[in-house]
């Protein structure tokens, strides 16, 4: 066999990224304390890459938590959800008066959510749109929005401000990236593609995920605009009227039959009303997306990986989000008796 040789990664990789961003701002406002950043890596392999970024080694300001290299990743999902991810909100809460901000990274270093100021879990419902007015409000960065059919409607409003167009996929990152590369071959931009997993990929860059580039972006975006990543989305809603919630809930389905149930209702008969709203229009494809004549919408899918269903809804207020969600779980997945053990 041949000779094996290593090779760091890194090198090339931060010299890619670092002209995409202001790097002075961001270092100017750390390493001056005006914006503290913790970092958690998940014991992943984004480890490390966003301090070796802001070359600040003398800094208290940039804490990184959970940056060794773990094959168990501490014994939870490499997932940055909120359930996985309380050291991080807990070290945020207990900080003090400055602008700060937490980003986490899943374990290949492709997906990102963030924490505002107080703690609150930020996941890519929310992330992307304060990405598009950054990059295209302060960078001016020109290009298509790719979205999947499960995201908010926030994100293509906030694209319209700046008169640029969305692009709705199914849900997956493998089709944001055939939408990318479609582009690209025809001389057309793209500003970003996103999915609700917090994959987030950029024309100006590899039609790929990178959750390194995404966090560069959100810590210029906070570093320019002195608001924490939650003001800025509240500031966002309001410039824009946006006021609706976004809520996702996964149902566990007993075995394959019950999809098949559940698919077939579905394909046979769509809903025409739900929780006492009408249906104004049915999407089917990937699941089913239903637009109410209120203006709020709901959605079934079927996860590709697991005997789950997955429902969304956004309305216009938290509790009708929930009534929606009830409504889908109990049309399509009533409680199992508990039969007790096998």
């Amino acid at each position: 066999g041949g000779a094996v040789q290593g090779f760091n990664p890194w090198t090339d990789y931060l010299a890619a990224l670092r002209p995409k961003v202001d790097l002075a701002a961001i270092q100017e406002a750390v390493g001056s304390g005006r914006l503290r950043v913790w970092v958690d890596s998940m014991h992943g392999a984004a480890a490390g890459g966003l301090t070796q970024l802001l070359a600040l080694p003398d800094t208290p300001y940039c804490q990184e938590i959970r940056g060794q290299a773990d094959a168990w990743f501490g014994g939870n999902p490499p997932e940055p959800l909120a359930a996985y991810l309380q050291p991080l909100l807990t070290a945020i809460k207990m900080g003090d008066g400055a602008l700060r901000v937490g980003l986490a990274f899943d374990g290949d270093g492709d997906r990102i959510a963030a924490a505002d100021g107080e703690g609150n879990y930020l996941n890519s419902q929310i992330l992307i749109p304060v990405l598009i007015d950054h990059l295209a409000g302060k960078r001016g960065v020109q290009g298509e929005l790719i979205k999947t059919i499960s995201g908010s409607d926030f994100m293509p409003q906030v694209a319209a401000r700046y008169d640029l167009s969305t692009w709705e996929t199914h849900v997956g990152y493998k089709y944001i990236a055939e939408r990318m590369l479609a582009n690209r071959a025809q001389g057309q931009n793209t500003l970003l593609g996103g999915e609700e997993s917090g994959g987030i990929g950029y024309g100006t860059h590899i039609p790929e995920r990178d959750a390194l580039l995404s966090a560069l972006y959100l810590l210029e975006a906070v570093a320019l605009s002195g608001e924490d990543l939650g003001q800025y989305y509240r500031r966002l809603q309001e410039e824009l009227g946006f006021t609706k919630v976004y809520d996702r809930r996964d149902v566990r389905l007993p075995d394959a039959a019950a999809r098949m149930q559940v698919e077939t209702r579905l394909a046979q008969a769509p809903f025409t009303e739900i929780a006492g709203s009408a249906v104004a229009d049915v999407r089917a494809g990937d699941g089913y997306k239903f637009r109410l004549t209120d203006g709020d919408w709901a959605m079934v899918r079927f996860s590709g990986t697991e005997p789950l269903l997955r429902l969304y809804a956004e309305a216009a207020t938290g509790d009708r989000v929930t009534a929606l969600l009830a409504w889908l779980t109990q049309e399509l997945a009533p409680p199992v008796p508990n039969l007790g053990p096998n």
